[in-house]
């Protein structure tokens, strides 16, 4: 699946406020590849299991191609 960028922007602004996040922050570690904001608000073993699941490229597309995964993006851009 690939957002463009305005859906990227959505979802950056989006997560940033209902985690209490700066933006620019937020943006920086997803662009750097690094989640530990995100991952902190996790509840505990949850960010492992994200960790792991996102790290391995395969394992990352089978749950963004998920049934769940496909109704949130529908929800999120109509």
């Amino acid at each position: 699946m690939n957002l463009n960028k305005n859906q990227i922007d959505f979802l950056v602004k989006n997560a940033s406020s209902k985690l209490g996040i700066e933006e620019s922050k937020l943006r920086s570690e997803l662009e750097a590849g690094t989640f530990d904001r995100l991952l902190s608000t996790l509840p505990k073993g949850e960010s492992s299991k994200l960790t792991a699941a996102l790290s391995n490229p395969a394992t990352a597309q089978l749950l963004m191609s998920s049934p769940q995964a496909k109704e949130l993006m529908k929800k999120l851009f109509g």
